[in-house]
């Protein structure tokens, strides 16, 4: 198992028992241009608690021309990896921390003028509240209300992801979408824990394992499916907002 974050936001995760290679968008953890840091965290697998003796990983950075319908631009000089596992160690986990510059063409503000939740009494309790009252309008498939609720998510997801107005729309419709088509609101687990990151700013609540507690179902299809969402209180307000 691990974890892929940029500037202390999750990027990407995976539980996996065996090998596996993917290209992975990071834009969404980048607001400005400059120096941006990079973390991964290697982890056992669910139900194990030390690090399997082959666990590995590396990766590189690549760079994208946007404005050439996403062409291969650049890769980053070096190729980083994240140290072996010491055989002779019980390992429960493996770190690596590098940074890398980026020069991108916008410079937005979102969460990071927000409130230090590790500061905010009852922070727990209200993150919950927040869930239920997304989990309410999902279960109702009320559109209008989950569109308002994301608005500023999808502004920032349309600004670093250089989405067009129109592009935005069909990335919208595509997820609300899905509610409407037999999906059904799965109850949020009562163990559920409150996960912190951006670095402070930034909060969401996650199953015992670190997956999304907004799951649903169509049992007619058998299938299933995650909603990620994040939240975090905007600077001179007391409520959180989803980011």
């Amino acid at each position: 198992m691990f974890e892929v974050r940029v500037n202390d936001v999750l990027v990407f995760t995976l539980d996996l028992p065996g090998q596996a290679s993917s290209t992975i968008p990071i834009n969404s953890a980048i607001l400005q241009s400059g120096k941006q840091q990079i973390s991964i965290k290697v982890l056992p697998m669910e139900g194990q608690k030390v690090l399997n003796p082959n666990a590995s990983f590396k990766y590189t950075i690549k760079v994208y021309d946007a404005a050439k319908n996403l062409e291969f631009k650049e890769q980053l000089p070096g190729e980083y990896a994240v140290e072996k596992v010491n055989p002779a160690k019980k390992q429960a986990f493996l770190s690596q921390t590098a940074t890398f510059n980026a020069e991108v063409p916008y410079n937005i503000t979102a969460y990071q003028n927000g409130t230090d939740l590790k500061s905010v009494a009852g922070l727990n309790d209200k993150l919950r509240r927040a869930y239920q009252k997304l989990a309410e309008l999902i279960a109702k498939a009320d559109m209008e209300q989950l569109k308002k609720l994301i608005a500023n998510r999808e502004q920032v997801a349309a600004v670093t992801m250089y989405l067009s107005k129109e592009e935005t729309e069909v990335r919208i419709k595509s997820m609300l979408g899905d509610l409407k088509s037999g999906f059904k609101m799965i109850p949020i687990p009562a163990n559920a824990q409150v996960k912190i990151f951006g670095n402070g700013k930034v909060a969401s609540l996650v199953t015992p394992q670190g997956g999304s507690v907004i799951k649903l179902r169509n049992e007619k299809a058998q299938e299933e499916m995650e909603l990620e969402f994040t939240f975090y209180i905007p600077q001179g307000k007391t409520e959180l907002e989803i980011i």
